[in-house]
């Protein structure tokens, strides 16, 4: 299986494993003032990435401004559930040829007015995307469930190149301390 597609699985079971963590109430929860939007809605801004992948059959054009706004995902977290669950399936069946397949990317690019560009990209390139986007909005969702007093697992959202970074640092750390003794 190829690596990205491998780390993509690693991020859907991260947000798998927190989402089902929850009850309805902190799914929902916003945390206003300071966030607008509430996990529910988060994880469906990151289905929608994905499903614009997925669902890209018979073209080669991913357009990311294809939104479910105020879909029962953003408020019925079993159906959170269950789209990622379809997503994960779909994911495993991705091969090499997926990964290296030309693409072209449409998305908008303007506040002020409506202006879309359109990008050449490859579908490996946009999946990582969508997994670092995943684990962008995953921190984002770990600190609003901390808002609403819930006991998050630290390394929540925590982005690859840090989580190696990491790794480093605790292997540095455990030689030093054998030099030391």
């Amino acid at each position: 299986m190829n690596t990205c597609v491998t780390g993509s699985l690693e991020s859907i079971d991260q947000m798998t494993t927190f989402i089902s963590g929850l009850n309805d109430a902190e799914y929902q929860y916003s945390a206003a003032p300071w966030f607008d939007s509430s996990i529910g809605q988060h994880l469906r801004h990151i289905v929608d990435l994905f499903l614009a992948l997925k669902d890209r059959t018979n073209t080669d054009d991913i357009n990311y401004d294809i939104r479910r706004r105020g879909a029962s995902i953003e408020t019925v977290r079993k159906i959170g559930l269950a789209e990622l669950s379809e997503i994960r399936q779909w994911m495993v069946n991705i091969t090499e040829n997926d990964i290296i397949q030309e693409i072209s990317v449409s998305t908008e690019v303007a506040l002020s007015s409506q202006q879309t560009e359109t990008f050449a990209s490859s579908f490996g390139r946009e999946l990582c995307f969508a997994s670092s986007h995943l684990t962008h909005h995953l921190a984002i969702m770990a600190v609003i469930a901390k808002m609403a007093g819930k006991k998050v697992d630290p390394a929540l959202g925590l982005a690859p190149a840090t989580a190696t970074f990491a790794r480093e640092q605790e292997a540095i750390e455990q030689e030093t301390s054998l030099c030391a003794r």
